[in-house]
């Protein structure tokens, strides 16, 4: 008599290789015993093997596959002999659901009176971990440092039914019903908690968050473990990257929040632009001058320069070589500001032009002017210039720290003393914007302004360093 099909919860798929023939097996976790292993289909090309389990691997977490995954799940099947292309197909279906019917006998189940553990009722060996770092000493009594890691998950429910069914079928029971609350009657917490324990990943949930806080415990410091604290253990993983980089489209969009952008210490303007005694004197022929660069200009203009440089490698990268559309008009919070006629610039394009940044940058680390060296630094400044007062607010403390004078934010004297031109600002013009019915668009810019030309040096400024290579 043949066994009734039980349901279990495919949780991965896996290839296994051999010289002649390669075979995709499934892993298949159920509530009565641990996870098994299950052959789903064997063929002879491996790399059509390993995709397959790639795609079957994505729909079993994720429910469904994306418009190109599922392209790329038709070219398989097509490529397949027919039995192993219909059994494909069926895990597919199978992986889609998050239920894979098994016979019982194919699981293997846990036996209640295992062999292998004594008889009932012996006690357990003390393991190791109990006389090496007994649970209940105190944080001066153990020999060995004592590291402190708390850490941080969310997760988004997106199908409440396909998780619970999920965690379930992986060996997980909910709370009883009198321990319940009611805003979680089915204990959707408990079966988040349970994947979390584990792989974090399963049907129906997506990981948010991720975040750690450690720090080494000193008993020299008061510090105590947590079960002897008399304090309450507190972390702060302060306000959210996302929010920073809300209020500022420049913020370093790291998941680590408050990393700076770059890792080399923040320049000492107060030294590197040291202020000149004022003059009040109403002498035409007064040598002494008018306006300055005051530390306070120089550090708000570094810090636009060094957050556009950092959105403009972001958003290079994820670009590629791809062309900015009119409906992305904003989307991309640095090249979407640029004139439209740099719209399908290249990506190396857009790596010389983050770098331009950084150049600009360099300059006020070492204490001089940012002077343009050619019309993309030219353009890179001016962004900088239009960007640099919302800095004022998050300077902080370190930025009030510098001393004050009557030129400080007068970012205006600034757009007229660091350029030779302002053509470049020309390319705004709408005669300029490229026509993109064609797709690839015309526009009458002069040869010295055109995008391809924006990297060729002014004759009359010294050129940069050609090793002095990228950020990243």
């Amino acid at each position: 008599m043949t066994a009734p099909p039980i349901s279990a919860l495919p949780r991965s798929f896996l290839c296994e290789h051999a010289s002649s023939k390669s075979r995709v097996l499934v892993l298949l976790a159920h509530a009565n015993g641990p996870v098994c292993a299950q052959a789903v289909f064997t063929c002879r090309d491996a790399h059509l093997a390993q995709h397959a389990a790639r795609l079957l691997s994505s729909a079993a977490l994720d429910g469904a596959l994306t418009e190109q995954q599922e392209i790329t799940a038709q070219k398989i099947a097509a490529a397949l002999p027919d039995a192993p292309a219909a059994s494909f197909r069926q895990a597919l279906q199978r992986a889609r659901a998050g239920v894979w019917p098994s016979a019982a006998p194919a699981l293997f189940s846990w036996p209640q009176d295992d062999p292998l553990l004594g008889p009932v009722g012996d006690e357990p060996e003390v393991p190791v971990s109990a006389t090496r770092s007994p649970k209940d000493a105190r944080l001066a009594d153990l020999p060995g440092p004592v590291v402190r890691v708390v850490q941080l998950r969310e997760f988004h429910v997106y199908d409440p039914a396909k998780l619970l069914a999920a965690a379930a079928a992986g060996g997980w029971e909910p709370m009883p019903d009198d321990e319940l609350d009611e805003d979680d009657p089915n204990d959707l917490v408990g079966a988040v908690m349970f994947a979390a324990e584990s792989t974090g990943e399963l049907p129906g949930m997506d990981w948010l968050t991720d975040a750690q806080e450690g720090h080494l415990l000193l008993p020299t410091r008061g510090e105590e473990v947590a079960d002897w604290s008399t304090q309450p253990v507190r972390i702060n993983f302060g306000t959210g990257w996302r929010l920073q980089q809300a209020a500022n489209p420049y913020a370093v969009s790291a998941r680590n929040p408050g990393a700076a952008v770059s890792e080399e210490p923040q320049p000492d303007f107060a030294s590197l632009f040291m202020l000149p005694a004022a003059c009040d004197c109403a002498d035409e022929d007064c040598q002494k001058p008018h306006w300055t660069l005051t530390p306070r200009t120089a550090d708000l203009l570094f810090s636009a320069l060094e957050e556009l440089a950092e959105a403009a490698y972001d958003e290079a990268a994820e670009l590629g070589e791809r062309p900015i559309t009119k409906d992305e008009d904003g989307a991309w919070g640095f090249f979407s500001q640029l004139p439209q006629v740099t719209w399908r610039q290249s990506l190396q394009w857009r790596r010389n032009l983050a770098r331009a940044c950084d150049d600009l940058a360099g300059d006020l680390r070492d204490g001089s002017w940012p002077q343009p060296t050619c019309a993309a630094e030219e353009m890179a400044l001016h962004l900088a210039l239009g960007e640099a007062p919302a800095h004022r607010e998050a300077g902080g403390s370190t930025h009030a720290a510098l001393p004050s004078h009557r030129d400080d934010y007068d970012f205006d004297a600034c757009s007229e003393f660091f350029f030779q031109d302002h053509d470049v600002l020309w390319l705004y013009d709408s005669k300029y914007n490229p026509v993109e019915a064609d797709g690839a668009g015309s526009s009458p810019v002069p040869p010295a302004l055109h995008p391809d030309n924006w990297f060729e040096g002014f004759l009359n400024i010294p050129a940069r360093s050609a090793e002095r290579g990228y950020r990243r």
